[in-house]
């Protein structure tokens, strides 16, 4: 699919002086905070995210200088755009009976992505575009209507795109030229964008987790890959440790931490492994799902996560098994 309704100026004056509610996935990222952001300095309106954000992203919002609304209700508003959002579920509240959508999942875009919007056919106006990030999709958006961006739009999309490369790793040429304009906008260096997302208290405070986990890692080599693995008492430096990791030099990260009541475990690996060993961390996840019961499973060919109502050793033990069985394969 592209986009549902190519007439993005239509939509905009259609936008003009509703009560909108701008709102992203739960647990919201800086893909999904950014690309709200953006949008909502052309149509102003609430942001809004269920579960709160991400430390990324809370250090985006604080640096934009924005308040957003926590668990907000679409019932509140005269209509609501979606973000970065592909499941009712991973909205994470009701889904307003209409709706506008954008969106960068879809199958087939890039080499890492094999996710189906399942929210896109039953929006209003809708644009689902299989690219790097959501706010690569409204950068490309703008830029076909000489849309201007100013300084704070530029770094929220920045943004978006720098953490759903996870730092560049897995940023193509396309990536790489709309982040170029993101940062022109804002003024400022990429590295600049990484300060404003992992500030020097944030960092010194992810220092000893950090330390903790490589402390605790142990090593899983199949067939010439190396799968990094380690347990960590809770989710906050989940993502920040999994990435350590993959710097470090494995080829595969795979962190698991209590949640709730659960366990989930987290996996991201290079694109090399991708492309040479054919791995695709998302479906491995969801097809383990089925045989352990899980609450939810979810991902992309390079990275993949799962929360199932087991002990965790249990469901490392699982998710290390499944991922032997398929690089023997």
């Amino acid at each position: 699919m592209s986009e549902k309704y190519s007439d993005f100026l239509a939509f905009l004056t259609a936008m003009q002086g509703k009560r909108l509610l701008h709102i992203g996935h739960k647990h919201a990222d800086c893909d999904a905070l950014g690309s709200a952001y953006a949008m909502s300095r052309l149509l102003p309106g609430d942001l809004g995210f269920a579960f709160g954000l991400k430390v990324s992203a809370q250090s985006l919002a604080k640096w934009l200088e924005i308040e957003w609304l926590d668990n907000p209700d679409p019932v509140d508003y005269e209509y609501t755009i979606l973000y970065d959002t592909v499941t009712a579920d991973i909205l994470g509240v009701p889904v307003p009976e209409c709706y506008a959508i954008f969106d960068h999942h879809e199958s087939g875009g890039h080499r890492f992505s094999t996710i189906q919007n399942e929210l896109a056919d039953e929006a209003e106006w809708g644009w689902v575009k299989p690219v790097d990030s959501t706010c690569s999709l409204l950068i490309d958006l703008f830029q076909k209507h000489a849309i201007p961006i100013d300084q704070k739009m530029g770094v929220a999309l920045a943004a978006g795109i720098v953490t759903d490369t996870i730092r560049l790793r897995q940023a193509h040429s396309g990536a790489l030229y709309r982040l170029s304009i993101a940062l022109q906008a804002a003024d400022r260096h990429v590295e600049d964008i990484w300060s404003i997302l992992e500030p020097r208290d944030i960092r010194s405070a992810r220092r000893p987790a950090i330390l903790e986990s490589l402390r605790n890692i142990r090593e899983v080599n199949q067939n010439g890959w190396s799968i990094l693995v380690s347990e960590i008492d809770s989710q906050d430096n989940g993502f920040v440790i999994m990435d350590t990791l993959i710097q470090f030099g494995g080829d595969m990260a795979m962190i698991g931490f209590p949640k709730e009541d659960q366990s989930m475990v987290i996996t991201a690996c290079t694109a090399e492994m991708v492309e040479k060993a054919g791995v695709d961390l998302g479906g491995f996840m969801k097809a383990l799902a089925k045989q352990v019961g899980a609450s939810s499973a979810w991902g992309t060919r390079a990275g993949g996560r799962i929360i199932a109502p087991m002990p965790l050793t249990n469901l490392i033990g699982e998710c290390v098994e499944t991922i032997h069985k398929a690089l023997v394969n």
